[in-house]
């Protein structure tokens, strides 16, 4: 198989970069699907942070071609009683626990399909690591085109977190803060206007540089959302913004 041709298997974790636990996922991937490209999409996903695995899960379905295979572990509940779950969204394919991973993938696309996956390798897995024993196999078979539909289950719906988009200016929270301290909201940039005002920040710009340094100001980020940024610095720190906060939006 060409490269061009190899399929495309990304890693989204918690992991960190400090253990081999991402290398032994690839590993697994590796022994079933040996062609396969693989690509990290971030390991940084703070501890347990589903919420956060879920919005840059969102963005790696944004991004990737078609035919992608994309192995999403966050699971604080593994060796629980939680499913794993398969989703179909954007003619790409996810692998995941059913903890909410899927929540905003779930939210802003409209043709996701979700299953259970029923598929357990020959040998008992680990407890503690269905990453590396069941989900990264498995994404390798549907990768390698060897995965059998007989090994899903029916979902009636997956388990979703208490996030959405905002359906007016008054449902505006807090949705995101990245790297840089960059605020992410639920609000929609087809909700947002020259007019729109956002309590504690003032005016909506389109780029960082429509402010002095050290200024605050709303823009709409590449995530298509209205995000509050301060130039040079950190929205989340000087305004004390956090995950999950309402907003004044007007």
């Amino acid at each position: 198989m060409s490269e061009t041709n190899a399929p495309i298997i990304t890693f989204l974790t918690d992991f960190g970069l400090s253990d081999g636990y991402v290398a032994e996922m690839k590993a697994a991937v590796l022994r079933d699907c040996p062609s396969a490209r693989l690509v990290d999409v971030t390991h940084l996903i703070a501890p347990q942070d589903v919420l956060a695995g879920s919005i840059a899960l969102e963005r790696a379905v944004r991004s990737f071609p078609a035919g992608t295979v994309h192995v999403a572990v966050v699971d604080p509940g593994v060796g629980s009683d939680r499913k794993l779950i398969v989703a179909s969204v954007n003619g790409q394919t996810i692998f995941a626990p059913d903890n909410g991973l899927i929540t905003w993938p779930f939210r802003l696309h409209a043709d996701v399909a979700t299953h259970e996956l029923l598929w357990r390798p020959a040998e008992t897995p680990s407890l503690t690591f269905h990453g590396r024993d069941i989900i990264a196999p498995a994404a390798a078979l549907q990768a390698s085109g060897s995965f059998d539909p007989a090994w899903l289950g029916r979902m009636d719906r997956p388990v979703l977190l208490d996030v959405d988009i905002a359906r007016s200016l008054a449902d505006a929270r807090v949705l995101h803060i990245d790297h840089y301290g960059n605020v992410t909201t639920n609000v929609p940039a087809a909700m947002v206007s020259l007019t729109t005002r956002i309590k504690g920040v003032g005016a909506v710009g389109q780029t960082y540089a429509d402010v002095p340094p050290g200024r605050a100001l709303g823009l709409i980020g590449s995530s298509g959302l209205l995000e509050i940024a301060i130039r040079n610095g950190s929205a989340a720190d000087r305004l004390g913004l956090q995950v999950g906060q309402n907003l004044h939006v007007y």
